[in-house]
């Protein structure tokens, strides 16, 4: 297996920027940010590649030359916001299945699906995830300015007013009413299968059956009144 990220290693030991480095290759530094990412190139662009750093091309299959192991370096505020942001949809229903480092961005590439059911955290939870935040929240779960201090956690404080503080409020309507049009659109297959179902067999209408469709419509109201942004906050 070849270990082209040994790349950055090298223009470290020879105190060249990447896109010096790229430039005296004879490339883009975009086309060797992309080949470092997918870890593949011809082989006589990677003998150049050895030649100019001088070392032997085993240098980049040979896992124990060099520091093979790779270390991502992040801001402490890049790892806090994604700690938020993962927090922050899994309370509004959604949940995080695939995280990505973006090395020319230098940034976390995070990806998240609906989940069957939303995240409702305890009072251990609430606790811990106001330990996160930066700011303080008085017993009405205002936000008041301060820096590095813990959120005192008030009897009304809800799983939707920490949700509040960990996104903006754009992003907090956003993923609200998006949640609630998916959970109108389910209903909504759910109320169709159901008529049809009905309409297929000639079932009778009985009184059970009506409060069944009833109540299924009104899950069909409810979600659509949430999923208008805005109206959910």
């Amino acid at each position: 297996m070849v270990y082209l990220f040994k790349i950055r290693e090298l223009c470290d030991k020879k105190g060249v920027s990447m896109k010096q480095a790229a430039s005296d290759l004879g490339m883009t530094e975009q086309s060797l940010h992309k080949l470092i990412k997918a870890n593949s190139t011809k082989i006589e662009t990677l003998l150049a590649i050895a030649d100019y750093f001088k070392v032997e091309s085993a240098y980049f299959f040979d896992q124990t030359a060099g520091d093979a192991k790779r270390y991502i370096k992040v801001k402490q505020e890049e790892l806090t916001g994604l700690i938020k942001k993962v927090l922050a949809y899994s309370i509004h229903g959604f949940g995080l299945i695939k995280l990505e480092w973006d090395e020319e961005d230098g940034k976390f590439n995070s990806y998240f699906d609906i989940l069957y059911k939303q995240y409702s955290p305890t009072r251990e939870d609430l606790e811990y995830i106001s330990s996160v935040l930066e700011k303080e929240v008085d017993s009405k779960t205002s936000i008041s300015a301060g820096t590095n201090t813990k959120i005192e956690l008030a009897d009304g404080t809800t799983p939707k007013d920490i949700s509040k503080l960990l996104m903006t409020r754009d992003e907090f309507d956003f993923t609200s009413a998006y949640y609630y049009s998916i959970k109108k659109m389910q209903a909504q297959e759910e109320l169709q299968r159901l008529l049809s179902f009905i309409g297929k067999h000639r079932i009778e209408r009985t009184a059970s059956i009506e409060k069944e469709i009833q109540e299924l419509q009104d899950k069909v109201n409810y979600y659509e009144v949430k999923s208008i942004i805005g109206g959910s906050r």
